[in-house]
């Protein structure tokens, strides 16, 4: 029989950090202008340039869990005393949630940018190795601790966050944190800040 317990270590730390690195976007975005040869911002540069900066147009989530994993051999559904295996540890990981921009609808009329972003995604969810300790783990010469137990408690830890982090509200947070990331990106752009007002919102809102 499997067990496996999630308990939360002072609570989920809940680190939202926009990821919007004005430094590089400046240096990326600040020389975006309309040269000789483009008489005015298009739907498609506009595009192009959201699509390049995705990986800044996120929301990171940081957790801390101590997580326990139970199992014993079994015969019919009953579980065979002297067979129980176990192990306790914690960890730490960051999920990171974020937007397709190549599914961003843009749209260019009079003075007006109009974007319309697809759902909040969660684009990664993982565990940092270097951050795993393990408190106790058992020694049971009849049903050994393997590799897979571990690759199926870590798949079954990524599962109970994914689902804290719709619980959550984080998902509006996100989408909250890209609507002004992208505001932003686009303002490094003179011609953008200067002749354009911006209009970010989602499909489904």
């Amino acid at each position: 029989m499997k067990k496996i317990k999630s308990i939360v270590i002072a609570g989920v730390t809940g680190a939202l950090i926009a990821g919007i690195l004005v430094l590089v976007l400046g240096i990326k975005f600040g020389n975006w202008s309309v040269g000789p040869g483009e008489s005015k911002v298009t739907q498609t540069t506009v595009k192009e340039q959201l699509v390049s900066a995705s990986d800044l147009i996120t929301t990171r989530y940081h957790y801390s869990n101590v997580g326990r994993y139970e199992n014993s051999l079994e015969i019919n559904g009953w579980s065979i005393p002297l067979t129980d295996k176990y192990f306790i540890l914690t960890y730490e990981g960051e999920a990171l949630l974020g937007v397709d921009m190549s599914a961003a609808d843009v749209n260019i009329a009079g003075n007006t940018i109009s974007i319309e972003l697809p759902p909040i995604e969660i684009l990664s969810n993982s565990i940092d190795e270097k951050s795993i300790e393990v408190y106790n783990e058992s020694k049971n010469i009849f049903n050994p601790i393997s590799v897979n137990d571990y690759k199926e408690f870590v798949t079954k830890e990524k599962e109970s966050i994914e689902k804290e982090i719709k619980e959550k509200n984080i998902y509006e947070t996100a989408q909250q944190q890209a609507v002004e990331s992208i505001q932003q990106i686009l303002d490094l752009s003179a011609p953008i800040k200067e002749n354009y007002t911006v209009d970010v919102k989602f499909k489904d809102a």
